[in-house]
C-alpha cells in the first residue's frame, strides 16, 4: 500500500509540475503573441502614416522592455530615412518645377491613352492664351501654329506624351527686321552721299539760259528730290525714337484716336479706367496707322472697332478690327516686310514702323488669324 501511495504522490507531483510548466509556457506564449501583435500594429501604423504623407509621429523611447525600445528605435530610424528621401524628392520636384516654368518653350505632359493634360508650364498657358488646360483636345487646333516636338515615356505606370512647342514667329520677325534695318542704313548712307551733290550741281546749272539744259536739269532735280523723299521715308523706319513710357488712361486716348479718323469707330475699353504704361506719342503713331489702314480698306458702310482690355496675363491689349475685305494669306505673310505694299501710292513702311515701335517698346503687333476672329480683320497691339 505504501508503494502504491508513493507512486500516486509522484504522479500527482509530476502532473502538477507539468501543469505549472504548461501554464508558464502558455503565459510566455500569450506574452510573446501580445508583443508580436503590438509590433505588427506599430509596423502597420508606420506604413499607413507614411502612405498618407504623415511624418509627425514618433514611437516612444521609454519602453520598459529592451526589445520594445529597440523596435521603436528601429521604426523611428526607418521613418527618418523615408522622410529624408521624401524631402529630397520634394526639393528636386521644386527645382525641376522652377526650371519648367522658367523656360519660354511651352510644355504639356499628356496621358497618351486618354488625352488628359497631367501638367503644363506657364509658357504653355501664355502661348495658347489659356488660364488652364485639362484636355489636349482643348488646344489641339491651336498647337498647329507652333513648332512642335514630342516624345513618349512612362510615368507612374502610365504612357505619357511630352509635347514641347514654341512660337518662332516673333523671333523670325525680329531677325527679319534687324536684317532690314542694317540694309536700310547702308542704303541711306550711300544714296545720300550720291544724291546730295547732284542736287547742288543741278541747282547751279538751272541758272543757265539754255532751254534744253534747263529741261534736263529740271528732270534731274525733280528725280533727286523724289529720291531724297523716298530715302527719308525709309530712314524713319531705322530711327525709331527711344520710348519714354508713362502711365496714361486708355479710354480718352482711344476716343481721341477714333475722332481723328473722321469715321464712326466703335470704341470699347474694359475696364473704363484702364491704364497703360507706354510712350503715348509712339502709341499714337501705331494706333493712328492701324485705324487709317482700316478706314482705307473698308467702305463707309463697314464696321471698324477699337477694343482695349487687360488679358489674363495682366497685359494691356488694343485691337483694331474691321469687317471689310479679308487679307489673303500671301499678303498677310508679307505685310510686315518693309517696303511691301498693295497700295498704288503706299510706301510700305507704315506697318513695319508700327511693329518696330512696339518691338522697341517691349510689346508686339500682330495680325490675328481669321480662324480666331471669324470674318473680322484684327490687328492686336500688346503692351507687356
Amino acid at each position: 500500500m505504501d508503494a502504491i501511495a508513493g507512486a500516486t504522490a509522484n504522479c500527482h507531483l509530476w502532473l502538477a509540475l507539468m501543469t505549472a510548466i504548461a501554464a508558464i509556457l502558455m503565459i510566455l506564449y500569450i506574452n510573446l503573441w501580445r508583443r508580436h501583435r503590438r509590433a505588427v500594429r506599430k509596423v502597420r501604423f508606420l506604413f499607413d502614416a507614411i502612405d498618407n504623407g504623415d511624418y509627425t509621429f514618433r514611437f516612444s523611447d521609454n519602453e520598459r522592455h529592451g526589445n520594445d525600445r529597440l523596435l521603436n528605435a528601429s521604426l523611428n530610424r526607418v521613418k527618418e530615412i523615408l522622410q529624408h528621401a521624401r524631402d529630397e524628392q520634394i526639393e528636386r520636384e521644386k527645382y525641376f518645377e522652377t526650371i519648367l516654368h522658367a523656360v519660354d518653350t511651352g510644355i504639356l505632359v499628356v496621358d497618351a491613352d486618354h488625352g488628359l493634360v497631367l501638367r503644363c508650364n506657364r509658357a504653355a498657358l501664355h502661348l495658347l492664351h489659356r488660364e488652364s488646360i485639362t484636355h489636349i483636345n482643348q488646344v489641339k487646333d491651336l498647337l498647329k501654329g507652333f513648332s512642335l516636338r514630342e516624345s513618349f515615356t512612362t510615368l507612374k505606370g502610365k504612357r505619357v506624351r511630352i509635347i514641347g512647342f514654341s512660337d518662332i514667329r516673333g523671333e523670325l520677325a525680329n531677325q527679319e527686321i534687324d536684317s532690314w534695318v542694317k540694309l536700310i542704313r547702308v542704303l541711306t548712307h550711300e544714296i545720300m552721299n550720291t544724291v546730295t551733290p547732284v542736287i547742288s550741281l543741278s541747282q547751279a546749272l538751272l541758272k543757265k539760259p539754255e532751254e534744253e539744259q534747263r529741261q534736263g536739269l529740271v528732270v534731274i532735280n525733280q528725280t533727286a528730290r523724289e529720291l531724297i523723299e523716298f530715302v527719308e521715308n525709309y530712314r524713319k523706319f531705322t530711327h525709331v525714337p527711344t520710348p519714354r513710357p508713362q502711365l496714361f488712361y486708355v479710354k480718352p486716348f482711344a476716343e481721341r484716336m477714333a475722332k481723328l479718323t473722321g469715321r464712326t469707330i466703335e470704341v470699347k475699353v474694359e475696364p473704363s479706367d484702364l491704364l497703360v504704361y507706354a510712350d503715348e506719342g509712339l502709341t499714337t503713331r501705331v494706333i493712328t496707322n492701324l485705324l487709317k489702314n482700316a478706314c482705307q480698306a473698308t467702305p463707309p458702310d463697314k464696321h471698324i472697332t477699337l477694343h482695349a482690355y487687360s488679358n489674363a496675363e495682366e497685359e494691356v491689349v488694343m485691337e483694331v478690327g474691321d469687317d471689310g475685305p479679308q487679307i489673303d494669306a500671301e499678303t498677310a505673310s508679307r505685310i510686315f516686310v518693309p517696303f511691301f505694299t498693295t497700295k498704288e501710292e503706299g510706301s510700305g513702311i507704315g506697318l513695319p514702323i508700327s511693329r518696330q515701335i512696339m518691338r522697341v517698346s517691349g510689346g508686339s503687333l500682330e495680325l490675328l488669324p481669321y480662324a480666331d476672329t471669324g470674318k473680322y480683320t484684327v490687328f492686336r497691339v500688346t503692351f507687356r
